[in-house]
């Protein structure tokens, strides 16, 4: 059975849950649910290999396949980013 926060506490004070024990009482539940998260990602973090960095670290392609995409679709090239030109500005206005 759940405690409702306008409830008798359970200590047998006589106050309200609210006005007694509660603040308490979440504190400990939070606290629960960090050390269990933490440990969650603990494991998690121990179940994972490696990753190497970068976005086709996977591929490993040094200047293969998505190196060559790459420069034709004219992304990243050897750290520089290719821009599209300025647009031409219309002569004679109005």
């Amino acid at each position: 059975m759940e405690l409702g926060r306008n409830d008798a506490c359970h200590c047998g004070s006589g106050k309200k849950y609210k006005k007694c024990h509660l603040e308490k009482d979440e504190s400990e539940n939070r606290k629960a649910r960090e050390k269990a998260a933490l440990n969650i990602a603990k494991v998690a973090a121990a179940a994972e290999p490696e990753k190497k960095e970068g976005a086709h670290a996977k591929h490993d392609d040094k200047g293969g396949f998505f190196t060559k995409v790459a420069g034709k679709m004219g992304f990243a090239r050897g750290g520089q980013v290719r821009r599209a030109p300025p647009q031409a500005q219309k002569k004679g206005g109005s």
